[in-house]
């Protein structure tokens, strides 16, 4: 599945669905809660961003 890709520690590319339309950030995961599926994401600026795991498409 692709937790076996988030628990890398480098710079990766993920396509998410938020509010309806696809959108791609580019990043690190910073935390994974698997509680709330859920991951928290520090993009190349280094702002925090949560994406649910429902909304993943694509893992690259």
């Amino acid at each position: 599945m692709f937790l076996k890709k988030l628990s890398v520690n480098k710079l990766i590319s993920i396509d998410y669905y938020s509010n309806g339309s696809l959108k791609t950030i580019k990043g690190r995961v910073y935390k994974l809660d698997l509680i709330k599926q859920s991951l928290l994401l520090k993009d190349e600026t280094h702002k925090p961003l949560t994406i649910q795991f429902s909304g993943i498409r694509h893992i690259y």
